[in-house]
């Protein structure tokens, strides 16, 4: 299939004053159905519903295709953060958007309770095999161990496959939903005191490196290739005190997280509609199939979803020449930015374009149901959508960055404004340097370069 010829448009300067829309025209029309209704239902907002939407999407397909982009191969892991003040429904969209991935839980969690009984049933000296463990797709609140222990679990190669859809333990994926995000890093003992071995194992998630869990009890365990998302929300005032720290600000973790930042929020009034029982019901046929990796036909007939070889996708020539431009065009901006802390964000999009480009092609197979012929390739105008995301992505980091260095505006002795004082300051005093002067004062260099660049 030849591309169609696409024109994305430049990006120009970026205000942080704007409100930035994470769009969705780019996708299948039955899921800007079900985003909107979602929206329009239950007044949350659309980027919260988009990003619960790409991280359900995401974790149903687990491993069963990655994008090869020429040198990489690139699972469709991302990590989801809904920034707004409290009130604002930011909850409730992942619970629902989410909801087939529990039914799916709840299956495996019903069959290995069912083989846990028929175990438990045996006499000990009897028993031929270990005793079962359960696997999962959800991570809640659970422990490193736990997390380790369903990787582990779900990367089985040697897992039986579910008799009604042919799915493997080792095509699974895993997705943590965190309704208060700074619970999961205050929770956990190594993320305080100086500890870095759970940030690090994190670090390693997210590049789906290998990772080897050794026990007290001797069982190591190998994890192959792991595939974990997350999905949390956070309170607007939290931000700083979550990803502020030291370590977070200087190890690359902040950069793997997209976030989504409203803080205009409407309230409307209560209303009394329901999501229609089809748009929810096409929502869960959707999950189900990317999670089975199967389309079944009207006739009874089941078909391979993704018809590739080992599961790879490729780019196709115009795919791949719009992530060649926009690639380059990230690392200009590298080269440009002021701080090691933006150069990261933007080597992190173009790892995030690929991922999130993939999410969008599973869901257009999902959407054909069989009438695709290239499987394999992803489609120019998937990639020229995705980088139209990545540039909302992009406004929402620099924000999150910005926020996170800055210092609380306050009123100086002469009733100037930290913004208003510094150029002042630095008029009277051009000798001193941008460094000192925040030493002096407790702010950030960057902080102090941002305000002289606006004067």
């Amino acid at each position: 299939m030849a591309d169609e010829k696409i024109t994305i448009k430049k990006s120009g300067p970026m205000s942080l004053n704007n409100d930035p829309e994470l769009p969705i025209d780019g996708l299948p029309a039955s899921v800007q159905q079900y985003i909107n209704a979602v929206c329009d239902i239950y007044h949350c907002p659309r980027e919260f519903v988009t990003a619960a939407v790409l991280s359900t999407a995401s974790t149903a397909v687990g491993k069963k295709i990655k994008i090869n982009e020429g040198k990489y191969k690139n699972s469709l892991v991302l990590w989801f953060v809904l920034v707004a003040r409290s009130g604002s429904n930011k909850s409730y969209p992942m619970k629902l958007v989410t909801e087939p991935l529990r039914k799916i839980d709840d299956e495996l969690y019903a069959a290995y309770k069912k083989k846990h009984d028929e175990w438990k049933a045996i006499p000990n000296k009897e028993r031929n095999e270990d005793e079962p463990r359960c696997p999962s797709i959800v991570l809640d609140d659970c422990t490193d161990e736990r997390r380790s222990e369903i990787l582990f679990i779900n990367n089985d190669v040697n897992a039986e496959a579910n008799e009604q859809t042919g799915s493997y333990g080792a095509k699974r994926g895993a997705i943590g939903i965190y309704p208060e995000l700074k619970g999961m890093f205050d929770s956990k003992n190594q993320y305080q005191n100086g500890g870095t071995t759970g940030i690090s194992k994190l670090l390693r998630l997210f590049d789906c490196e290998d990772i080897k869990v050794d026990r007290r009890n001797g069982f190591t365990m190998l994890i192959k290739d792991p595939f974990c998302n997350i999905l949390g929300d956070l309170q607007t005032g939290l931000l700083k005190s979550t990803f502020g720290n030291d370590l977070f600000m200087t190890n690359g973790l902040n950069q793997r997280f997209l976030f989504c930042v409203v803080e205009n929020i409407d309230y409307p009034k209560r209303s009394h509609e329901k999501l229609p029982s089809d748009i929810a019901s096409q929502w869960d046929q959707t999950i189900r199939m990317l999670y089975d990796g199967i389309y079944h036909d009207n006739r009874g007939g089941h078909y391979t979803l993704f018809r590739t070889i080992d599961g790879e996708v490729t780019l196709s020539e115009g795919a791949d020449r719009q992530y060649e431009e926009y690639f380059n065009s990230l690392q200009e901006k590298k080269d440009k930015s002021e701080s090691d802390y933006e150069a990261s964000i933007y080597s992190k999009l173009q790892i995030h374009v690929l991922r999130l480009a993939g999410i969008v092609h599973a869901l257009e197979v999902a959407e054909e149901k069989g009438e695709r012929c290239d499987y394999y390739s992803l489609h120019e105008s998937t990639m020229a959508y995705a980088i139209r995301c990545m540039d909302y992505f992009e406004k929402m980091a620099l924000l999150v960055y910005h926020r996170l260095v800055d210092p609380p505006e306050v009123k100086t002795i002469s009733g100037l404004t930290n913004a208003e004082f510094i150029p002042e300051f630095f008029r009277r005093y051009p000798k001193v340097s941008h460094n000192a002067f925040a030493n002096l004062v407790g702010v950030s260099p960057a902080y102090v370069s941002k305000v002289m660049k606006k004067k």
